[in-house]
């Protein structure tokens, strides 16, 4: 039972360690905690099963608690969400650990190998999958003049969206840094186009070969 606790510290680790990498908020420790608690938990639950308790009534409240971590890393900016991919890997880290406390160590190791091909092995690809390749836009414009909202309309209307919304404002002048998806590149100069023609605008940086 020791073992399979600390099997399910191991492969939660090896999860942090990708989270820890990207700077996100729930990293090694947090990840190794998940999945050796949800492991200890199936053990325990293992062990009352010899009483005749059910021991899948356990694993099924640590996916109903694991929510509320998940939900705790996750945290909404601007426009945007951010921290989705982390709450997954804190429910996928509980997992793990309920596998490895019900024994079931090789699915728990081929599921790890799974999560971390997806996580890194398809973070290259993230900019072409879906509508069309990731286009980074950068204004620096003077508030209060309604600058975003002909953006966004132009988005709505072109059916494209924007990511990784960040927002800096510093004495009436406010920096924004997003990811267009679905946007062509006569679209994209045309937006950029649109933006630098308005007298608030400061800056507008596109794409390199915008």
């Amino acid at each position: 039972m020791i073992l399979r606790v600390l099997l399910a510290a191991a492969l939660g680790a090896a999860l942090g360690i990708e989270r820890e990498v990207q700077h996100k908020t729930a990293g090694l420790r947090t990840h190794t905690l998940v999945a050796a608690g949800a492991a200890l938990f199936s053990v325990a639950g293992a062990s009352a099963a010899v009483d005749g308790a059910d021991p899948t009534r356990v694993a099924a409240q640590v996916v109903t608690g694991i929510g509320f971590i998940g939900a705790g890393g996750m945290i909404r900016t601007g426009f945007t969400m951010t921290g989705i991919t982390t709450a997954a890997t804190l429910w996928f880290a509980a997992a793990l650990g309920v596998a490895s406390g019900f024994g079931l160590y090789w699915v728990a190791s081929a599921a790890l190998v799974v999560a971390l091909a997806a996580m890194v092995g398809f973070a290259p690809f993230r900019g072409y999958i879906g509508r069309g390749k990731v286009q980074p836009l950068e204004i620096e414009y003077r508030v209060g003049h309604g600058t975003l909202t002909p953006l966004f309309d132009t988005l709505n209307a072109l059916g494209a969206q924007a990511h990784r919304i960040s927002m800096v404002e510093d004495e009436g002048r406010r920096t924004l840094r997003c990811e267009l998806v679905g946007v062509g590149r006569e679209a994209m100069s045309g937006i950029i186009s649109s933006l630098r023609a308005r007298p608030e605008v400061i800056s507008v940086t596109g794409p390199p070969d915008e």
